[in-house]
């Protein structure tokens, strides 16, 4: 029993395959794997998978060794650009199961690059849509790095240009167009690339979306004085309203008369407009002389006070008593 429970080294081993090289007392450097190490890391679900790739055959292109073919050196350094999780996975492959650096990669990506993530990075460049907020730069920007993440999209340089183009805001499409002298889609792919290329490349000669959309918030946030006088002219705009909508109400309501209290002006009051011509007439005209007196007419016009205004009172007439006389009989 005791000897079934010591550790033995069968079945001990990384999943790399021994690989028969004709260099003698080879090893890693170890600045070759300081190296990748620290210029192409990989951790695990969330780093990019196809840029890793590309990032470490980049870094260990101008490592060589005599006697050591690249797919088995880059074989060899592979594993010591995983970390964390990664290297966990990678120290639970089957042993000695991999036998090339195409093999390791093809499992690399199956795990971290499932066909499940090239539908939905697919779909990311087929649905392109640009922002109501985003300049032309911006966009252009972000539909090539949609194309990166996704190498086997499977679209023709036709198809990608179509697809981004559809994409845009109207005024950029007009503006791709005036560019190209008339229609875009009319001209081949490779001119419509470089086309969006050179433009994106002048952005800000071209492109004002997203400066004109801030040109106004930014010059108020940015000068004091502007601000102000814009805080001021609300305050004047506030009064004037205030001012219209008083005036709208005092013409709105209907006259008293002051006399009378009647819905008319005191000048139009009935009860008055009779008394006021008599008096007038008794002042202007001297009585037994027929001369203008202005004098006399202003005195009466000043001491004259209108006696408030009474109802007429219906009254019954009074019974006249008849009188007999000896001459009817």
């Amino acid at each position: 029993m005791e000897e079934l429970c010591q550790p033995t080294l069968n079945g001990r081993g990384g999943p790399i395959a021994p690989i028969a090289i004709q260099a003698t007392n080879f090893g890693l450097k170890n600045d070759m794997i300081q190296q990748v190490q620290n210029s192409c890391p990989f951790r695990g679900p969330g780093d990019d998978a196809n840029k890793h790739l590309d990032k470490f055959l980049h870094v260990t292109q101008s490592m060589k060794v005599n006697g050591v073919s690249d797919d088995a050196l880059r074989l060899y350094l592979f594993p010591y650009s995983l970390q964390h999780r990664a290297a966990e996975w990678f120290d639970r492959l089957p042993r000695n199961s991999i036998t090339t650096f195409d093999q390791m990669a093809k499992i690399f990506l199956g795990k971290y690059f499932p066909p499940s993530m090239v539908t939905k990075l697919r779909n990311d460049i087929t649905n392109f849509r640009q922002e109501p907020d985003e300049s032309l730069f911006e966009a252009w920007e972000r539909y090539k790095l949609s194309i990166d993440r996704c190498p086997n999209h499977n679209m023709l340089p036709v198809t990608q240009i179509d697809t981004f183009y559809n994409g845009l805001t109207l005024r950029h499409r007009d503006t791709i167009n005036a560019a190209a002298g008339g229609t875009f889609m009319k001209r081949r792919p490779e001119e419509c690339y470089d086309l969006i290329e050179n433009m994106t490349a002048h952005h800000n000669d071209w492109d004002t979306s997203a400066q004109r959309s801030e040109s106004s918030s930014s010059i108020t946030s940015s000068n004091p004085e502007i601000a102000a006088l814009k805080l001021e002219m609300a305050e004047i705009n506030k009064n004037l309203m205030k001012m219209l909508q008083t005036n709208q109400q005092v013409n709105s309501v209907t006259p008293s008369c002051e006399t009378c209290g009647g819905p008319h002006s005191y000048i139009n009051c009935p009860a008055t407009v009779g008394q006021t011509q008599n008096v007038y007439a008794a002042g202007a005209y001297n009585q037994g002389d027929n001369t203008y007196q202005p004098q006399a007419y202003q005195a009466l016009a000043l001491a004259y006070q209108a006696p408030p205004y009474q109802a007429p009172v219906h009254q019954a007439p009074v019974p006249q008593p008849q009188v007999v006389t000896n001459a009817e009989f």
